[in-house]
């Protein structure tokens, strides 16, 4: 992925709790309740983001909870920028429905270092909260310009003036307890998958086909360019992990393709089965039966250096479909 931070904090400390936009062609307006209104244009090849720099807070944050609501289906960031030299940047993603109010909850766990060719080297690796100098929130369709070209995806173009609002900011001193084996079990009213285009994401609570909360992906099945969903994973501890595990149902039989990207090396992926008719289909894969497809890395896929999941439909039938994911974990054993 490309850097996700194109300039410095580092020049707005000094406008303590007050929303301001970096890069070009943004605007930020606090409303007299609060919230905040970013107006941004998509489509101009340039990026920006509303900044709120840091009053010390975050250096005790245990989480970051606020309500944020999108006018398109989007993944928006949120971005922690460490001091710099020295420092990297830390981003955390959501999918954001269109015109949906969603409440947000992001824990430091959340946020992996972003690695991009441009992006800052973080001189420990991790995350220091007591080094951040602002907080940014930007649309990911930034982005996503010409990448349908090279990597043969759908990618939806999403141009114009846009605008984000966020509301109840707040960082937190206390968060929810996470299990260290779980990726995802979609138990927070919010999706922390992403799509560039041609599938359309829903949050379900346990009343789905699954009988537990789980993401909802509705697409048209096609060749290429394939429409695909992803999480970054790079933040959590996985490097123990033997086998990944997770509950699929989908309306139609159809041909996955899980793909498993490792830390600007390569990707590694295995294809799997879902039957018709929303029946229950429980998975469990070998971390070591996965293939390499792509890059330079090794053979064998190293979960220590996992970085994403992806899921591709590549049954390349012409027909509406439907699954539901849930429960995603790993096992060490």
């Amino acid at each position: 992925m490309r850097t996700l931070f194109l300039f410095a904090i580092t020049g707005v400390a000094a406008v303590a709790q007050t929303w301001v936009t970096m890069g070009a062609g943004g605007s930020a307006r606090t409303a007299d309740d609060g919230t905040l209104e970013f107006k941004y244009e998509l489509g101009t090849k340039q990026f920006a983001a509303a900044v709120l720099p840091s009053d010390g807070s975050v250096a005790s944050m245990k989480s970051l909870r606020f309500r944020a609501k999108s006018d398109h289906d989007t993944t928006l960031g949120v971005l922690l920028g460490e001091r710099k030299p020295g420092g990297g940047n830390y981003v955390a993603l959501f999918w954001s429905p269109a015109n949906q109010w969603q409440q947000i909850e992001l824990t430091p766990r959340d946020f992996d270092l972003s690695d991009g060719p441009t992006d800052p080297v973080d001189a420990d690796g991790k995350l220091d909260l007591d080094q951040v100098e602002g907080i940014a929130i930007f649309d990911l369709a930034h982005f996503f310009e010409g990448a349908m070209d090279r990597e043969k995806i759908v990618v939806t173009k999403s141009t114009g003036a846009h605008t984000i609002l966020i509301d109840n900011f707040e960082v937190r001193a206390s968060a929810p307890a996470r299990s260290e084996n779980t990726i995802d079990a979609f138990d927070r009213g919010f999706l922390q998958w992403m799509t560039p285009g041609g599938m359309t994401l829903m949050w379900v609570p346990e009343t789905g086909p699954l009988g537990e909360p789980s993401l909802k992906a509705t697409y048209q099945e096609t060749t290429e360019p394939y429409a695909f969903l992803m999480r970054r994973v790079a933040s959590l501890n996985l490097a123990k992990a033997k086998h990944l595990t997770f509950d699929i149902a989908s309306e139609n039989e159809t041909t996955l393709l899980i793909a498993l990207e490792m830390k600007q090396e390569a990707r590694y992926h295995l294809t799997i089965y879902p039957p018709a008719g929303r029946k229950i289909f429980h998975v469990d894969l070998s971390l070591d039966d996965f293939e390499r497809e792509s890059g330079t890395g090794p053979e064998k896929f190293d979960p220590s250096r996992w970085k994403s999941i992806a899921i591709t439909d590549i049954s390349g039938g012409n027909s509406a479909n439907a699954f539901w994911l849930g429960n995603v974990r790993v096992k060490d054993e």
